[in-house]
């Protein structure tokens, strides 16, 4: 976007802004059936992402910290593709990025996902998100619940996805 219109755009928003909070987050959390081990399988292999992610249906990048992955979000109608700085990495432990996007300044996403061993070989999957920023209450608007029902639904079917490769 030419830096005209970014001035532009930034200026008719500022009145959005005043008054709006400056961070929210949202959460998601059940049992898996499955091992640590299937599930992180199932979260690293980002090329895999189509056949069991109905809410992240194309996830491009190298898995790596310091590296960028590219996540197509689908929130109902609409498709938004974010570029992502992955921060953390702990092998069956923890999964974190951050939102790269040209809008940053304004609001950045920041999504964890973390994985608690149970007993009986089972696994707590905890998906986390952090929205920051001066526009983050206009975000929270706009998008809280379709962010909230896409981590739904990301973790129901990555449950049932490694529920269903798990030895029984």
């Amino acid at each position: 976007m030419p830096r005209v219109r970014r001035l532009l755009l930034l200026s008719a928003l500022v009145p959005l802004v005043i008054g709006c909070s400056r961070s929210w987050e949202a959460e998601h959390s059940l049992e898996i059936a499955a091992s640590a081990s299937t599930v992180w399988q199932l979260l690293t292999e980002l090329e895999r992402y189509p056949e069991w992610n109905p809410y992240s249906r194309r996830v491009d990048g190298k898995l790596a910290v310091g590296e960028v992955v590219r996540v197509e979000a689908h929130l109902h109608n609409e498709v938004r593709s974010v570029d992502n700085l992955v921060t953390q990495i702990e092998v069956e432990r923890t999964l974190c990025w951050k939102s790269l996007n040209w809008y940053r300044f304004l609001v950045q996403g920041t999504r964890c996902r973390y994985l608690e061993p149970l007993p009986r070989g089972r696994v707590r999957l905890r998906h986390h998100e952090v929205m920051a920023g001066p526009m983050a209450g206009w975000v929270e608007r706009l998008y809280r619940a379709r962010i909230e029902e896409g981590l739904q639904l990301a973790d129901t079917a990555l449950k049932e996805a490694a529920e269903q490769a798990s030895p029984r």
